[in-house]
């Protein structure tokens, strides 16, 4: 679902929800965490945020990475369910979820 302003569900402009299969949502988390770890991994944050700017929910976000050019980070649902994301440098963001917690991601 792709929003156009802001929606019933909250979500801005810019921001779309993209449904996997809760494995594909488990490995990317694992990815995400990998890469955080990494050395360097705080100040490639902070440079791709001087660059592009912030994401949208900086705020609930932890686990943050740069991976190429997307900046990647996790947010916890209030349901419990860690919840992954991807920044783009034009501003766009899809928040990655699984069927069966598509509306309850906030």
């Amino acid at each position: 679902m792709t929003t156009e302003g802001t929606t019933g569900n909250g979500l801005p402009d810019g921001v779309e929800v993209r449904v996997l299969e809760a494995r594909a949502i488990d490995e990317m988390i694992g990815k995400i965490r990998a890469a955080s770890a990494l050395p360097g991994a705080i100040d490639a944050v902070e440079q791709w945020r001087t660059e592009h700017g912030e994401e949208r929910w900086r705020d609930r976000g932890h686990d943050h990475a740069v991976v190429g050019q997307t900046l990647m980070y996790l947010h916890d649902a209030p349901d419990g369910v860690v919840v992954p994301h991807a920044r783009y440098p034009d501003g766009t963001e899809k928040i990655y979820t699984d069927a069966e917690h598509a509306d309850s991601l906030f």
